[in-house]
């Protein structure tokens, strides 16, 4: 890729050319090499770090049945509360085959029992009341994963928050494990940044930091709160995820801005 020069670049590395002939060899190269593009690009502020915000909680939610949609009642951008129903099954046709297996396992209960009273009159062998015994547990265990899968006839929210989108509607019928709903939660965000890896010798946990988002223009106030267990080899930069302090309801998750920390620039301390 060819380096781009702007004119106040290109008209010092002009002044370079062998037009000078007074400057000795030594001289010459090292005012071209002080004036060329890479010498002239601006530092790096070390202090500073692109980021963006997250919900502490960010879900998406699937479906475990493959029954119609009967109750979708928020829509995106919707609050919930806790416990609230997001997404509702018409589950009576699993309902119904949980009757018939609980009918069914009371038959084997049943049956067991009589070989059981069979066996102490000694009118029945050990192995056919083993046998009433183990059929009776089979359809206990049947009528149990049925009801296993009636637990997914309603997708209840596991916390505070909002809908972010939904990708089916009322009167589908979703196979098993489509996604359904992707939601946030509410409360504090986090900061998600990733930095240069040297930064690790003086940047620590509760390091203190102030993100300015892009789209609002909101300053808010942060710490570190937790640093990834491995840096990458590759590009030496290391994942870091900040507390962020309670932040004006116009700051949304997913909106990005520059964080700048209160540590050291170009690796020494900042006085």
């Amino acid at each position: 890729m060819r380096s781009q020069v702007t004119p106040m670049r290109r008209e010092s590395i002009d002044a370079c050319r062998p037009a000078r002939r007074g400057l000795r060899l030594a001289a010459f190269g090292s005012l071209c090499l002080a004036l060329s593009p890479v010498a002239w690009a601006a530092p790096e502020n070390a202090s500073a770090a692109r980021g963006v915000l997250r919900a502490e909680h960010e879900i998406v939610l699937s479906s475990t049945v493959s029954e119609r949609i009967v109750r979708m009642p928020y829509r995106e951008g919707a609050h919930f509360q806790k416990g609230d129903v997001l997404v509702g099954f018409d589950c009576a046709r699993l309902a119904a085959q949980l009757r018939a297996a609980r009918a069914g396992a009371a038959a084997e209960a049943r049956n067991a029992r009589v070989q059981a009273e069979l066996l102490a009159m000694d009118a029945t062998g050990r192995a056919d009341a083993d046998i009433a015994r183990l059929k009776e547990q089979e359809r206990v265990a049947q009528a149990e994963v049925i009801r296993q899968q009636m637990v997914g006839c309603e997708l209840v929210a596991p916390f505070a928050g909002r809908v972010v989108d939904s990708t089916a509607r009322v009167h589908e019928t979703p196979a098993p494990n489509d996604k359904l709903m992707r939601i946030v939660s509410d409360g504090p965000l986090e900061l998600h940044m990733v930095v240069p890896s040297r930064w690790l010798a003086w940047l620590k946990p509760d390091a203190g930091l102030r993100f300015q988002v892009d789209e609002t223009g909101d300053v808010l106030d942060a710490k570190v709160q937790r640093i990834s267990a491995a840096v990458d080899a590759v590009s030496q930069t290391v994942k870091i995820v900040a507390a962020v302090d309670p932040a004006p309801p116009a700051v949304l998750p997913g909106m990005s801005g520059r964080a700048t920390f209160n540590g050291p620039v170009g690796g020494q301390p900042m006085r």
